[in-house]
């Protein structure tokens, strides 16, 4: 504002010539052009802020281990004690994880290429098939390879956790000779990203492949449902343990 005011100034007074004062003019813009820029950036960090922290209350909300009865009837049992801190440990751990994940996936988040979203209580990398592949296809086209490596880079940041690529289509069906339904499409999608991924540097042994074909669908949009997930997998510590009647 007071630029405008400064440049108003001088062209009611006469001061200056033609060229200084559209000089001041274009410095002026540059300068909006800079504000408005600098109020995007912050209304997207406020944005990925209030996402993180949705993720954040979806983990908090997933089953965590609860203290058995004897545990609240004594509170000074020193194993029971230890179990509860070891969850909390677990969820702090997932949290972090959450964090780390968003943080350096940012770009893709921004530019809508990637979500990360917690399903049934568990950290979920999803990338819509369009970004991938062409409609019917399995090779993964160079925007997709580009994605991958960047979520493989992050992948290796956690080399003791284990991912699975699952593989999910629209309701539409599909009959060729290479692939007679869509389980197959799905199933062949997975296993090319899985090998990706793994071309890329990430664990064979960390990783598995599975299809859902149009069987596991997020959204009534068929274009969402058609998605690549990677999920990563609980540690044993983070599984309920059997009863042992069943073990």
């Amino acid at each position: 504002m007071r630029t405008f005011l400064f440049v108003a100034s001088l062209a009611l007074a006469g001061c200056v010539g033609q060229g200084k004062y559209d000089a001041a003019v274009n410095d002026a813009t540059s300068a909006r052009k800079d504000l408005d820029a600098c109020k995007a950036k912050a209304q997207q960090a406020d944005d990925l802020a209030a996402e993180n922290q949705k993720l954040r209350d979806q983990l908090a909300a997933a089953p965590q281990p609860q203290p058995s009865a004897s545990s609240t009837a004594d509170s000074t049992d020193p194993a029971e004690l230890d179990d509860l801190r070891k969850a909390k440990a677990e969820a702090d751990a997932r949290a972090k994880l959450l964090d780390n994940f968003v943080t350096k996936l940012k770009k893709m988040i921004d530019a809508g290429k990637l979500k990360v979203v917690v399903r049934h209580g568990r950290l979920v990398l999803q990338l819509t098939s369009d970004v991938l592949f062409d409609p019917g296809k399995t090779e993964i086209k160079k925007d997709g390879k580009s994605a991958l490596q960047e979520i493989a880079a992050v992948l290796r940041t956690v080399p003791t956790r284990r991912f699975q690529v699952t593989g999910h289509t629209d309701a539409v069906p599909i009959k060729t000779k290479e692939f007679p339904s869509n389980w197959e499409l799905s199933t062949a999608r997975a296993v090319a990203v899985l090998k990706l991924l793994v071309s890329f540097g990430v664990n064979p042994a960390a990783m598995s492949a599975a299809g859902y074909g149009p069987f596991d669908p997020v959204s009534g949009n068929m274009a969402l449902n058609r998605r690549i997930e990677i999920t990563l997998q609980p540690d044993m510590g983070e599984l309920a343990k059997l009863p042992a009647s069943a073990q």
